[in-house]
Order: C-alpha cells, then structure tokens, then sequence
C-alpha cells in the first residue's frame, strides 16, 4: 500500500468530516485557493504554522500530514482529535458496568459502518 501524499491526506480528512474546501479554509484560516492548491499536489509543503492551522482544522497532527505514515497513531489520535480526548478523558471517570456499555456501543457502530461505509 503506498503512502498517501499531503494532498491525499488532506483530502480525504476533509471528505471524511463531511466539509468543503471552503468549509476547510474558513476552519484554518487559510484561503480556498491554498487548499485547492494541496489537494491538487501543486503545493506539496506549507510553512510550519499553516501546516499546522490545516492540522487542526482536520484533527490530525502536522507531523502526520507532513510524514511519511496512512495514519496516525494512537497517542497522535488522543492529541489531535477533540472528541477523542472528550471520549478517553471520560472514559477515566466511567464505572466499570458504564465502560462495558461504552464499549459494545463502539463495537455497534463499527458494526453498522461496515454495513454502510458511507456514513
């Protein structure tokens, strides 16, 4: 499987939080053009801190969109993604009844995804 380029990333990041490249630019405060320009390939890096604004608009790191990895890992996951943070910080907090519960929810909701991959 080959490495997706910083223009594959940022693309389908977006797609998958259902947003526009207007959507996005607004989000990173960078300009529709600037984002139509990485997901094209024609800009293949950013300054640090528009590298970073586009990071955070999608919920990764920078270093996963400027590396050379399909995805991020798990700590990069819990530092990037708020609703991660949200769910794990949490989860902490919850009986273990509540996190059985919180984990067969988990279990059904990939279920239903590999039932239906679009949503």
């Amino acid at each position: 499987m080959a490495i997706p380029t910083l223009a594959e990333k940022v693309r389908i990041k977006r797609e998958e939080l259902g947003m526009t490249q207007k959507d996005l630019a607004k989000k990173s405060n960078l300009t529709q053009a600037t984002i139509s320009r990485v997901e094209s390939g024609e800009v293949t890096q950013l300054r640090s801190e528009n590298l970073a604004r586009l990071a955070k608009a999608l919920g990764v790191t920078a270093d996963f969109l400027a590396g050379s990895r399909a995805r991020m890992d798990f700590s990069e996951t819990l530092t990037a993604d708020e609703t991660a943070k949200v769910i794990f910080r949490g989860f902490e907090n919850l009986s273990e009844d509540r996190k059985q519960q919180l984990r067969e929810y988990v279990l059904y909701l990939l279920s239903l995804q590999k039932k239906d991959p679009a949503k």
